[in-house]
């Protein structure tokens, strides 16, 4: 990881995962989970979204098109992260 995706992902580490919350406009069970686990882990790949979520990236990226599609995830090189608010 470079030294601008470290810096990155650090203004999202440290979220507490019981302050975390689903937008009214995600209605998918798999697109609600995507969203979660990237406001808790702050940053994924593809990959470890595979491993970690046991989803098949078949899956996942139609569920990340619609997340950035919303505005809700970025996408910086490799790796996937909440969006910015």
């Amino acid at each position: 990881m470079t030294n601008t995706e470290s810096s990155t992902s650090d203004q999202y580490s440290g979220v507490n995962p019981h302050s975390v919350s689903v937008p009214s406009d995600l209605s998918s069970d798999g697109t609600k989970l995507v969203y979660l686990y990237l406001q808790v882990s702050g940053e994924s790949t593809l990959e470890e979204l595979n491993q970690s979520l046991e989803m098949k990236t078949i899956s996942l990226l139609p569920i990340l098109n619609t997340l950035q599609s919303k505005e809700l995830v970025d996408r910086q090189d490799n790796y996937y992260l909440p969006a910015a608010t």
